[in-house]
């Protein structure tokens, strides 16, 4: 039985979060990483996951961890960053937003890509 519903996954406590981002901090802590320079997590906002989400047969999203050098607070760092795509109930990526057929030519996508990146990161986009 395929794993790939809307309900996959599982809602965890604070105390489990708090783990499992612990032990990636005590990482970068480990490979001397300042904790200014420390990516801790991207955000990406409700309209840009709505339109992933609402894509015909869409039933999640599938996220793939990436990494890219970038700035961080002056100085260039390979870091870490996410992609993430929808995926139907077979488990097949939506790689394409779709748009109404009648916007395109003949020679033309009919939609767009449909793999969304480049959350603001924190740090620094961080609570306060």
């Amino acid at each position: 039985m395929s794993r790939i519903t809307s309900g996959a996954g599982r809602f965890i406590s604070q105390q489990e979060a708090d783990q499992f981002k612990g032990a990636y901090q005590e990482r970068k802590k480990a490979q001397l990483i300042p904790e200014e320079d420390t990516i801790r997590s991207e955000f990406f906002g409700s309209d840009n996951l709505q339109e992933i989400l609402k894509q015909p047969g869409c039933v999640g999203i599938r996220v793939y961890h990436a990494k890219r050098r970038e700035k961080v607070n002056g100085k260039e760092h390979l870091v870490p960053r996410v992609v993430l795509v929808g995926v139907d109930k077979s488990g097949k990526e939506i790689l394409e937003l779709s748009v109404p057929a009648e916007t395109g030519m003949k020679d033309m996508p009919a939609g767009r890509d449909g793999q969304l990146a480049d959350g603001p990161l924190c740090p620094p986009e961080c609570n306060p």
